[in-house]
């Protein structure tokens, strides 16, 4: 447990530590970004938009050291009768190998309680389940950014959400 999980009011002024073991070599945590390799991943959203993936290397040698960074909105936030919270995203999360316990929110310091958030990908039709938890800011709401680190090299279209459904059968029809 590290400080700023303790007294979540320092996280506007001390970022949170990133586990180095996870994240892409000469990744900096600050409090409202995270700079990998000198490119700040809010800046990588303005450019690009949500979703996002930035690949670098994990700080060990040897073979498959790809480590992507996924970066996402939330599209909805919902907090159900039974204690339950959910969050929509704007990406497919489906065959992502993510360290969901280093997913953490940019583009703005939140002061408030860490709690469970369910991660529901915004695609149509079938969603793999179960879906992913993370520990994230409860005031957590629509238009706020994540990112998370993936193993791997992750591709832009992997996280780009799949049309299903009958968006699917309508260009199956059209063709």
């Amino acid at each position: 447990m590290t400080l700023t999980e303790i007294l979540p009011t320092l996280r506007r002024s001390i970022p949170t530590p990133l586990d180095r073991w996870r994240w892409p070599t000469h990744s900096e945590p600050t409090t409202t970004d995270v700079v990998v390799g000198g490119i700040s991943l809010m800046r990588l959203f303005e450019i690009s938009g949500s979703p996002a993936v930035l690949t670098g290397d994990l700080p060990i040698r040897g073979m498959g050291t790809d480590v992507t960074v996924l970066l996402f909105r939330i599209t909805l936030r919902v907090d159900t009768q039974e204690d339950k919270r959910i969050a929509l995203t704007d990406c497919s999360l489906d065959g992502v190998d993510a360290a969901w316990e280093e997913c953490r929110l940019i583009g703005r310091a939140s002061s408030a309680k860490t709690t469970s958030i369910e991660l529901i990908p915004g695609e149509q039709g079938g969603v793999a389940w179960p879906h992913p938890v993370a520990a994230l800011p409860s005031d957590l709401r629509e238009g706020d950014l994540l990112v998370v680190p993936c193993i791997g090299a992750v591709t832009l279209r992997s996280v780009r959400p799949r049309a299903g459904g009958a968006a699917a059968l309508q260009v199956e029809a059209s063709r």
